[in-house]
């Protein structure tokens, strides 16, 4: 991909175009500065002193342009402004003016998801007289290499590739996988070896380290479940993730103490490789500020106690995480992560099912969490909005605390896969929402049987209710589908395309010390009692007439049917009927059957998951002759 000109650059003349090599790679962890030369030889057949400059982003981030320093000389025509990752391209021109002793000069790009001024440069010095060689510069962040070839003569154009410091792009460099890696804890402690190829790493496949400390006492204790942590490790392994990576998927490696499994596929556990531990149980983890964001010193405490996570050297490694009761007194947040993306978070379910959360309340928590710390939002790249019924994903709160779902298949632990539209103002009922994975849709409903909730209808339904009248309509409707007051384009998100391994201390040295105060805006109690659980069993309708027949069954005037329906979850969307097989009728209250004769009543409901109730069926006959024998209805069938 070709990339464009900065906003705002001047247009320069263009004196030549070069095709750029192919890109050269080169893996390394530190802060690199590298300087090649040319023979003087090489740098005679240069003519004007002009070099064409490609530009190659073989990273897994986007390059985007932040200045163009010159020292010397011209830059003939425009750096471009973005390096798409995973491939982007661009070329500029480099050369000597008139009256200038040279071309020398800078081209800097920020690197997207990271710290504002992590950045990559690239420089080069071409001086007069030409017999002099040229020089060029690269320096990366720390996660990123630079190198460079050609520049030789005005016919070869240097090439700069921009790449990651592993083959996964995980921030962890491959030696470190292969052969381990000692490190000198931040807080003084003694050097720590971090035996990664013990623990699982893959040179590759995408690694992800996870260290869960959790707080306990005597009679609970909130260490997160096997059964929990393998449904987020399977979701992990079975994802479509394959940026910069030969294979799909990505190792999560979870960290919960020595009796935790190590790996699922051999039931292995950590035993001595552990250092996670149990914590000192408290009724809550840290404070809020004036503006009532949460204060991670309490939490911050226990990282860096010595001893503690900072101790073990993991911080550029491993995300650290606590599971704890709750975060503050009179609020049941399930959880709380430092930031999208960092590498510190907190499950808190105290308040939750049996004061630790079920197991679906907890690997939901587990992947959300984490998740945000992946950089990844309530509705993918923002908060907003959220309950998106077409967004499927842990990060969606319609999905979190009990998973997605597939039919009766519940609790599936999954980020998005895939940008799935939904336009409120025209809604198509008649077509479901498409999911690669076939997942079923959460929406809002008013006026269920436990109020206005969000209720789920399985895919297999193909169609959706989306303004909950117990009709498909054939015309599209309008409808706020997540209940945010507003009736717009919701966008959706591709979380496994868009995740970021590095972030916060991951690939990074250092404890990156307290983080900064975090907006509590995470999923609640109140929050989990407005998502109805699935409903799968429809309706009940019972029929009663007025008045009652004769000892024989037989009605001497007009009969007035009365419908009752009851549904235990999502309660009665509608009810309809149809008399002596004519159309179907919504029922809005009693009605009158008249004439002489043999009738039948069907009817039927639906509730707000869509479950159709089977046909029922009415019949009575009607004999408005008062002088008919009483037997009427023997004497008719002989």
């Amino acid at each position: 991909m070709t990339a464009d000109r900065p906003p705002g650059a001047a247009v320069l003349p263009r004196f030549l175009r070069h095709p750029s090599p192919a890109p050269l790679f080169v893996l390394a962890l530190a802060l690199l500065t590298l300087v090649a030369t040319i023979t003087p030889a090489a740098a005679a057949r240069r003519a004007g002193g002009l070099v064409g400059v490609n530009l190659v982003n073989s990273s897994d981030r986007d390059l985007t342009f932040v200045n163009l320093q010159i020292t010397d000389g011209c830059a003939n025509t425009n750096p471009p402004a973005r390096l798409a990752a995973l491939g982007g391209t661009g070329q500029f021109n480099v050369g000597v003016c008139r009256g200038s002793a040279g071309a020398s000069g800078t081209v800097t790009y920020q690197v997207a998801g990271e710290s504002q001024g992590t950045v990559v440069t690239l420089g080069w010095n071409v001086p007069a007289p030409l017999d002099e060689p040229n020089t060029f510069t690269e320096t990366a962040p720390t996660g990123y290499v630079v190198s460079h070839t050609g520049g030789t003569d005005p016919f070869t154009p240097v090439t700069f590739t921009v790449d990651c410091n592993s083959t996964t792009c995980d921030g962890i460099p491959d030696d470190w996988k292969r052969n381990g890696v000692t490190i000198q804890p931040s807080d003084g402690s003694p050097a720590q070896f971090i035996d990664l190829k013990a623990m699982g790493a893959d040179v590759n496949k995408p690694d992800i380290f996870v260290q869960v400390d959790w707080m306990a006492d005597d009679t609970h204790s909130h260490a997160l479940t096997s059964d929990a942590i393998r449904k987020v490790v399977d979701a992990f392994k079975n994802s479509p993730y394959n940026r910069h990576s030969p294979t799909t998927g990505i190792n999560l490696h979870v960290d919960e103490g020595p009796d935790s499994i190590l790996d699922f596929s051999k039931n292995t556990t950590w035993g001595t490789l552990s250092k996670a531990k149990k914590q000192t149980e408290a009724a809550n983890l840290g404070t809020v500020d004036a503006n009532g964001r949460y204060l991670w010193d309490d939490f911050n405490k226990i990282k860096t106690a010595k001893g503690g996570f900072i101790s073990t050297g993991r911080s550029s490694i491993f995300h650290y995480a606590i599971s704890a009761h709750n975060l503050q007194p009179g609020v049941t947040y399930s959880g709380i992560a430092a930031g999208a993306p960092s590498s510190d978070f907190i499950v808190t379910l105290g308040s939750f099912a049996n004061r630790v959360g079920d197991l679906d309340q907890q690997a939901g928590t587990l992947m959300h969490e984490l998740g945000h710390n992946l950089g990844l939002k309530h509705a993918g790249n923002a908060d907003t909005p959220n309950h998106q019924p077409q967004y499927f994903s842990v990060m969606n709160y319609s999905y979190q605390l009990g998973g997605l779902s597939i039919g009766t298949t519940t609790g599936i632990m999954d980020y998005s896969r895939q940008v799935g539209t939904l336009n409120e103002p025209t809604l198509n009922e008649r077509q479901f929402p498409p999911s690669t994975s076939g997942y079923d849709v959460a929406h809002w409903c008013p006026n269920t049987k436990q109020g206005s909730r969000f209720v789920t209808v399985q895919s297999g339904a193909g169609q959706v209710d989306w303004n909950c009248d117990g009709m498909i309509s054939q015309n599209t409707v309008a409808f706020d589908t997540n209940n945010d007051t507003v009736q717009t384009l919701l966008p959706g998100h591709d979380d496994w395309g868009s995740i970021q391994l590095r972030g916060g201390s991951i690939a990074h040295s250092g404890a990156n010390g307290v983080p900064a105060p975090t907006e509590e805006n995470e999923m609640t109690m109140d929050d989990a009692v407005m998502e109805l659980p699935l409903d799968t069993l429809p309706p009940v309708t019972t029929a009663r007439t007025h008045p009652h027949p004769d000892r024989h069954g037989v009605f001497h005037s007009d009969v007035t049917v009365t419908l009752d329906a009851t549904d235990d979850i999502s309660g009665v969307a509608m009810t309809d009927y149809r008399v002596d097989g004519g159309a179907w009728t919504p029922y809005t209250g009693p009605f009158t059957v008249r004439g002489n004769g043999r009738h039948q009543v069907e009817y039927r409901s639906v509730d707000h998951a869509q479950n159709v109730e089977e046909v029922n069926c009415l019949e009575f006959r009607i004999d408005l002759d008062p002088h008919s024998p009483e037997p009427w209805h023997e004497t008719q069938e002989g």
